[in-house]
């Protein structure tokens, strides 16, 4: 019998006790930490982190991640918690920057992980330029899990159909029904009907109503065509769930 796992996911931002404490205090199993993707030299307490996390028997696993951007910080955090369904995954939202606080907030609202925020005891003076040399917090006062509502994420056929739009946009409905078919898409491969009336119905009701409510596409008239194209969400939406179908 399986017994699910403790994992924790924690952004390495200029942190020290923020990152260790909580994994060591909640027993966890493994800790998955996203470090800044950019080639700027990390201080040296960031190999401490490593060290104190290893030696409380952690398993330490590291993901290359720009921190600073909210929707790919979202996707990788949700991709990370997707990987490990079954297991109790916990998200440290109070490690990296502004922008991994709220992706991270996002990711376990759309995923079912639990995200919590550490207190520090005390806070360092700061530093205006590059990484300090110094955690810019001290100490960990308290551990607070938070609740949030749960949102739906966009499904693994929606996503292909927006990267398909990304694509090849903008897109007539005809061109949409032609990719479902020939990647046996569930709103065409669910249908038993061979009308392409049939099939433009379904791909309405299936696709276009929601993609177009959610704000992620736009429709306009071409003669007697309707074409489909991506808006800004749309492609936003794209970058943080693509991992659904990579």
């Amino acid at each position: 019998m399986d017994v699910p796992e403790r994992i924790h996911v924690i952004p390495l931002g200029y942190e020290h006790e923020r990152v260790t404490e909580p994994p060591m205090q909640l027993n966890a199993d493994k800790v998955v930490l996203l470090t800044h993707d950019e080639n700027e030299q990390e201080p040296a307490y960031h190999e401490e982190v490593r060290e104190e996390l290893r030696a409380a028997n952690i398993e330490l696993q590291e993901r290359e991640s720009d921190i600073f951007d909210l929707y790919t910080s979202l996707g990788e955090i949700a991709e990370i918690a997707t990987d490990h369904e079954g297991d109790n995954v916990y998200v440290n939202l109070a490690t990296g920057s502004k922008v991994t606080a709220i992706a991270g907030m996002i990711a376990c609202m759309a995923t079912g992980a639990t995200p919590y925020y550490v207190s520090a005891e005390r806070y360092g003076p700061g530093e205006d330029e590059g990484p300090p040399e110094q955690p810019v917090s001290f100490g960990v006062k308290g551990i607070e899990e938070l609740s949030g509502y749960p949102i739906e994420a966009p499904s693994e056929q929606d996503v292909r159909i927006l990267s398909f739009i990304e694509r090849e946009g903008p897109v007539s409905k005809k061109a949409i029904i032609q990719y479902g078919e020939a990647n046996a898409l569930d709103f065409i491969a669910g249908s038993d009907t061979d009308s392409l009336q049939g099939k433009y119905r379904r791909l309405e009701s299936h696709v276009v109503e929601g993609l177009k409510e959610s704000g992620y596409v736009t429709l306009s008239e071409q003669g007697r065509k309707t074409y489909v194209d991506i808006t800004e969400d749309g492609e936003n939406t794209l970058r943080a769930f693509s991992y659904l179908v990579e």
